[in-house]
């Protein structure tokens, strides 16, 4: 079949809503303008990849029955870029359907429809159009989703390390990130101290470094947030082989705590903590408090 042109109707009734990547619904707007365009019963887009797995996106008729899903492993044995008719599959109803393959994923779009139902070379054309559009669409929401994960994933670590972030481009304007007390002025020292080539710039209780990523002139400011803890106390016994009440006394040391103010803070006697730091010199090999509290924030406690 010789490769179809999409028309200017097409190309903004069908690939606009294609790549608008919707995180809620995606394809969803995409496939009711290919079942409306071809007047199917159905229109269909069905992926696979490694990472997760399949997942099929269906549009239909309103109050319309549910044909029966096309097996997944027919679908595999199609031929990338062949456009094929559901009657020479040998699966009810009409319809077509075609395969697109790239490094990532494999997509099938089609549409359906019963047995009464006809289409014609002209959709059959739509589809072989569309299809590596739809691949290329995939392929985006995809590595969408996957920076949405890292992006999670970074977040959730530094609110275990109490470190906030925002992207603040060359006028000092934060362009991403979270929300902070940093004034405008701050922000601009902040940029103009990078840019002037300082590989740290400070103002106030935040400081900047260089940041390519955000564009011409931006810098990355951190600053201090309320630190997200789990239980540092149980990671630190974890390591080291402690009793939880022991683990509890190298924490409060850490913090800053001395073994009168410790006792205190967790209901101890001041015999019963000093024999607990004691406890901790020996299992830790900390030859004392200096030590123990650098074994403590250099350990996996610091991170839980």
């Amino acid at each position: 079949m010789a490769a179809m042109v999409l028309s200017r109707i097409d190309q903004d009734e069908l690939l606009g809503a294609l790549y608008a990547l919707d995180d809620i619904q995606p394809f969803a707007a995409f496939l009711e303008r290919l079942r409306r365009r071809t007047h199917a019963r159905e229109a269909v887009l069905l992926t696979r990849s490694v990472t997760s797995g399949w997942k099929s996106h269906v549009s239909r008729i309103s109050n319309a029955t549910a044909l029966p899903p096309v097996p997944r492993g027919l679908l595999q044995t199609l031929r990338s870029g062949r456009l094929y008719d559901f009657e020479e599959l040998g699966e009810g109803g009409s319809g077509r359907i075609i395969r697109a393959s790239n490094h990532r994923n494999d997509v099938w779009i089609g549409i359906r429809g019963g047995a009464s139902d006809c289409f014609g070379a002209p959709d059959g054309a739509l589809l072989s159009a569309l299809s590596s559009h739809a691949a290329i669409a995939v392929s985006n929401m995809a590595r969408l989703r996957d920076s949405q994960i890292e992006l999670a994933a970074a977040n959730a670590a530094l609110d275990r390390a109490g470190v906030g972030w925002a992207v603040l481009d060359e006028y000092g304007e934060a362009v991403t990130g979270q929300n902070h007390d940093v004034s405008s002025r701050q922000r601009a020292a902040l940029v103009n101290g990078v840019n002037d080539g300082a590989r740290v710039a400070v103002a106030g209780q935040a400081i900047a470094i260089p940041f390519a990523a955000g564009g011409r002139g931006a810098a990355l400011a951190l600053f201090r947030e309320p630190v997200q803890s789990i239980d540092r106390a149980a990671a630190f016994a974890a390591a080291y082989g402690l009793t939880g009440a022991e683990s509890r006394m190298a924490i409060a040391l850490a913090e800053g705590a001395s073994i009168v103010e410790a006792a205190a803070r967790l209901n101890l006697t001041e015999q019963t903590a000093r024999h607990y730091s004691k406890r901790l010199y020996a299992a830790t090999g900390a030859r004392g408090q200096a030590e123990l509290v650098r074994l403590v924030w250099t350990s996996v406690a610091a991170l839980a």
